[in-house]
């Protein structure tokens, strides 16, 4: 994708491009550093209307922890106009649900929907209307989750952007009722109701092959309810009705019916029912609000804290793209503390043993941290990662052999006999030198493929160091020796290097120590003494 601006540009004053971030029909976006160190992003507006700019100058003053920051609203020299904004170190929602196909974990959405509530009720609260809510605009950062382009969506064109967006909508979250040009905070709840639905079956309730088919599937059709786990099916058939009359009535509203799913019984999910009380209930004890909640919004007391807000979440390439950097960086360090002993022998032919061990150990295990990941649960056989280590193994025979000094093919001579192996028109191989070649290639792809390495980078391995895993590795380096070519190097060459791997891979990797999970306590919801009911039929 291209970009108008590289890095290293300084379109605004004050503020060094770093890098462009994204591209949509609303402009560019470009992380970006201040000139005394802030990182903030940068979005460069290609299209600004009076109404959009009226949108984001009413936003530049909105501070909640569930919304991402509007700092700015700046003109650069040439007459394009950017907003300064808070820059998310995180990813996408919609990330995270194309990560869980099936649905995410019932207790993180929970957790981010009453963050999502959150956010929008305070928008709500202050007189906005988002009218662009979907996953692509709410990011996750460390567990939080933060509700943007809350400023920037201010009316309907007929000018299509990325992802299936018009304008202020995208037709796979806008309701019903925006045809007619309703823009009341119904359409939140709406919006809110789909990216519910998508979050706890991995699809949109309406998917088509072009923006007006979904559209008019939102128009007329019914969600299919059985995709999702029976308890939330009443809760999105409100939340998804074509009347917004039926709907619920706020984001808040919607927010606690969806936490009282599977701890109480949500009445108010239903069809209301003549319900007449005789006495009016006692004063009940007041209970502060959670952080992040607007002062004199109604509370929405979780039952239990998720695993995902104090633990860790699953890792994104980038985390771990640097993980794995931090890992190579440490390989080196530990196969050489684990080499040098060696070198108390103080021969040359000790050193420049010492020296292969080094290189084919550290060589063995970077490969390993690549392809060694653990298997995903729902992998039920690891001979398909035993043939990519079995791969990894023949490479380090290869390096071995190379090593060990012996040539490469090489062209023809007068000394050559009929037994060489001709490999094409370019080389020859001496059936000595290809016997030895194929028991390095044999011998290190077996060993290899043999162990267990992803039990040994694990994040989640009981304890960080075992010595079972380098015993192991040990006893089958030890055992395959039989291809070893003895006539050719000493077998340390071949042994060590595994068992030095075997280390290094387990200190180099990270790990993650579990937490025993503490008893749940029961949580009192009801703060008020129980009341006597009594029916009136009508």
């Amino acid at each position: 994708m291209k970009f108008t601006y590289r890095s290293g540009q300084r379109p605004l004053d004050g503020y060094t491009i770093k890098r462009g971030v994204g591209q949509g029909g609303f402009g560019e976006v470009y992380f970006a550093v201040s000139d005394a160190g802030k990182e903030v992003a940068l979005k460069l507006l290609h299209r600004s209307p009076d109404a959009e700019l009226r949108g984001i100058a009413h936003c530049l003053n909105l501070k909640h922890p569930n919304l991402v920051h509007l700092f700015d609203l700046r003109t650069d020299d040439r007459g394009d106009r950017w907003v300064v904004m808070e820059y998310v170190f995180g990813e996408s929602l919609g990330q995270w649900i194309n990560r869980y196909p099936t649905g995410l974990p019932v207790d993180l959405v929970k957790e981010w929907f009453g963050a999502l509530a959150r956010g929008v009720s305070y928008l709500h609260d202050q007189g906005v209307v988002h009218r662009d809510l979907k996953p692509a605009n709410i990011f996750i950062e460390n567990g939080y989750l933060k509700v943007g382009d809350y400023g920037l969506s201010r009316r309907i064109s007929l000018s299509q952007g990325g992802d299936m967006t018009q304008g202020v909508g995208t037709p796979n979250y806008m309701a019903p009722e925006i045809k007619s040009g309703n823009y009341t905070q119904s359409i939140d709840v709406y919006a809110c109701g789909v990216i519910l639905y998508e979050m706890l079956t991995g699809h949109p309730p309406f998917e088509g092959e072009t923006p007006g088919e979904v559209m008019m599937k939102h128009l007329t059709d019914k969600p299919d309810l059985a995709r999702l786990p029976p308890a939330f099916a009443p809760v999105l058939e409100k939340a998804l009705d074509k009347n917004p009359v039926v709907r619920f009535a706020t984001v808040r509203e919607l927010a606690r019916v969806v936490e009282a799913v599977g701890v109480g019984d949500p009445a108010a999910i239903g069809p209301p029912v003549a319900v007449a009380f005789i006495a009016p209930p006692p004063a009940a004890t007041v209970v502060p609000p959670p952080r992040g909640v607007p002062v004199g919004a109604p509370a929405v007391i979780p039952a239990a804290r998720s695993r995902y807000a104090a633990g860790p979440i699953p890792q994104g390439f980038r985390g771990r793209l640097t993980e794995l950097a931090g890992s190579f960086a440490l390989v080196p360090v530990v196969a050489a503390l684990c080499t040098a002993p060696w070198a108390l022998a103080g021969s040359a032919e000790a050193w420049s043993l010492l020296g292969r061990v080094f290189m084919l150990s550290t060589a063995l295990s970077w490969a390993v941290l690549v392809v060694g990941r653990p298997p995903s649960p729902d992998q039920k056989s690891s001979w398909g990662r035993r043939f990519h280590l079995l791969l990894v193994g023949l490479g380090v025979g290869g390096l071995a052999f190379w090593l060990d000094g012996w040539a490469l093919p090489r062209g023809g001579t007068p000394a050559d006999t009929s037994h060489d192996l001709v490999l094409g028109s370019w080389g020859r191989v001496s059936p000595e030198t290809f016997s030895t070649a194929m028991r390095y290639l044999f011998y290190f792809g077996l060993t290899v493929a043999a162990c267990r390495w992803w039990a040994m980078a694990d994040r989640a391995r009981k304890e960080r160091f075992r010595f079972l895993p380098i015993l192991g590795a040990g006893l089958w380096a030890g055992g395959l020796l039989f291809l070893w070519p003895w006539e050719a190097a000493s077998p340390a060459l071949g042994v060590a290097p595994v068992v030095i791997a075997a280390v290094c891979v387990q200190v180099a990797s990270r790990w993650v120590p579990a937490v025993a999970a503490a008893p749940v306590r029961p949580i009192a919801r009801v703060v008020s003494a129980p009341r006597p009911r009594h029916r009136c039929a009508l």
